[in-house]
């Protein structure tokens, strides 16, 4: 397996987004029901979504559909599979990155469509089937779904000869999650990440906080995780890039891949994350001496 480094410079805004503001949130609203052109990201792997960057992951025996972004993105995202040349009712597996509104409100629409198992881990699970943000930060509800099976750090999901792993990442909401698996270009295999997320949002008590209790230990977990782990070849974050920058050209992806990282950009992420969480709890302690 190959790993490629690169250059990505990124943001603190883009470690940890607070899209819940009433003003912001409209934007991203109607930013995600604009049109956005489908495309194959890599091997079996294709970006499908809109501005929350869903992917839908192709088998013979059916698809994955990782991500169903708010639910003004649905029809874009059923538009969009179809436009590739894949029908949308061979959707047969539904995972997700973290039950935040902008990521998983478009669950039970896609559910209805395609009848597909919902996968989804620990917290997760309870917040989709709840249709309750129970993350630190208690964002926008949605609609509940049923969960079909619930996961634990470490499981699988497998279909058509594909595979993905979990690795539970449960700073940024109780269960997100991690989705890990490898693809195929030109002869060679890269190992592919899905962004789970890795802190809080920014805002989001720290101390006391009722619903997510254990958020800081979490936290600390899931950083000591990520920093352990082999950065892969091909990051796919959940979000556009902030500020976007070109990738190593050796990873052969399209390059209209706006939320891709190369190995280089996941270890910024990550450092940048560790240092977004340490000003985090200073201001959290800063207030408790208050």
């Amino acid at each position: 397996m190959r790993l490629i480094c690169a250059v990505a410079v990124l943001s603190a805004a883009m470690v940890s987004p607070s899209p819940y503001g009433a003003a912001e949130r409209e934007e991203r609203i109607q930013a995600a029901g604009e049109a956005a052109e489908p495309f194959r990201i890599i091997g079996n792997i294709y970006y499908v979504g809109g501005q929350y960057g869903s992917y839908l992951i192709t088998t013979p025996e059916g698809h994955i559909l990782h991500d169903t972004g708010s639910a003004d993105m649905h029809e874009l995202i059923v538009s969009n599979v179809e436009r590739l040349g894949f029908d949308v009712r061979d959707i047969r597996i539904m995972i997700s990155s973290h039950a935040h509104w902008d990521h998983v409100e478009g669950h039970a629409a896609m559910k209805r469509v395609t009848g597909a198992q919902v996968v989804a881990l620990g917290g997760d699970a309870v917040a989709l089937q709840s249709g309750r943000d129970n993350s630190a930060i208690g964002a926008r509800n949605f609609e509940p779904v049923t969960v079909d099976r619930v996961i634990e750090d470490g499981d699988t999901v497998a279909l058509g000869g594909t595979m993905l792993r979990a690795l539970w990442t449960g700073g940024h909401t109780q269960g997100a999650t991690m989705w890990m698996t490898t693809a195929e270009e030109g002869g060679d295999t890269y190992s592919v990440a899905f962004r789970g997320g890795e802190i809080p949002n920014q805002g989001a008590p720290l101390v006391d906080n009722p619903r997510h209790p254990t958020v800081v230990a979490d936290t600390q977990r899931t950083l000591r995780r990520l920093r352990e782990l082999e950065p892969p070849d091909l990051f796919l974050h959940n979000h556009a890039r902030y500020p976007s920058r070109e990738l190593d050209p050796a990873l052969p992806v399209d390059p209209r891949c706006a939320t891709c990282l190369d190995a280089e950009g996941w270890s910024r992420l990550v450092a940048g994350a560790e240092a977004g969480f340490e000003e985090m709890l200073r201001g959290a302690e800063g207030q408790r001496d208050r």
